[in-house]
């Protein structure tokens, strides 16, 4: 498996605007950056290539070389706009592990909620800014993040391939930060409305029909203590393909 992305900058941030996992079929060399591209050349390469997305709620990511405890911008990276192969690690592994059989030959595109790449973005300052953009990018007023190099185009996304697997985590809060569950609703909504099979993992206790409704889909990496439980959820869920909702206890 290979992962490659994009990187952009602006205002002294960094964002992940496109990210891709390849798996490869036995016995295949690596590819190159180049040969990504070659596949999603077109809307019918893409097509053809991309097998399902993943979405999570934002990137923590490093190029290939660099130092992943360190600040990007303090280090001496300058292939920025460019796509290039990423450090497969964190929760790409997870999902290395669970998809290595059923996506072989194939691209699985990794969407975000937030492009920006940041360890802790789920800090309350740092949400109630992402909740004011959000309400000024619906009304079509200047917002403080790059609506286009941070944020989804909500309202037009179609995802590619035969499967969406939502795994954003469980911290999306309507009455604390509404415009922020709109924006992740509409995103859910246009991927089932697209035909997609949609899973994820859930607490049993919790139900499929309540982490609907409240678009709570477990990331490992967000929630610790649980972190073995939901890796092995989203890899049942894979065993079947498309996957399927799976629980954790």
């Amino acid at each position: 498996m290979q992962y490659f992305g994009q990187i952009e900058t602006k205002y002294e941030e960094v964002f992940l605007t496109q990210s891709y996992i390849y798996f490869k079929k036995d016995e295949e060399e690596n590819l190159n950056p180049k040969d990504i591209k070659s596949l999603l050349k077109t809307k019918n390469d893409r097509k053809k290539n991309i097998i399902g997305t993943i979405f999570i709620y934002n990137p923590v990511v490093t190029p290939m070389g660099f130092d992943s405890n360190k600040f990007l911008l303090e280090q001496d990276f300058n292939a920025f706009d460019e796509l290039i192969e990423l450090k497969s690690e964190g929760y790409i592994t997870i999902f290395k592990q669970a998809m290595k059989e059923s996506c072989k030959g194939k691209i699985v595109e990794i969407k975000n909620l937030f492009n920006l790449i940041e360890p802790h973005i789920d800090s309350s300052t740092l949400l109630s800014k992402f909740n004011e953009d959000l309400e000024k990018y619906n009304s079509n007023q200047n917002t403080e993040f790059d609506r286009e190099i941070m944020y989804l185009d909500a309202k037009n996304y179609l995802p590619f391939g035969k499967f969406v697997y939502f795994c954003w985590g469980d911290k999306l809060n309507a009455k604390e930060f509404p415009n922020i569950v709109d924006y992740a609703k509409t995103i859910y909504e246009n991927s089932l409305r697209s035909g997609k099979k949609i899973a994820f993992a859930y607490k049993k206790e919790k139900t499929i029909d309540w982490s609907i409704q409240y678009l709570q889909f477990s990331n490992p990496m967000q929630n610790h203590k649980n972190k073995n439980s939901i890796s092995f959820a989203i890899k049942r869920s894979f065993d079947t393909f498309p996957p399927i909702p799976a629980f954790y206890e």
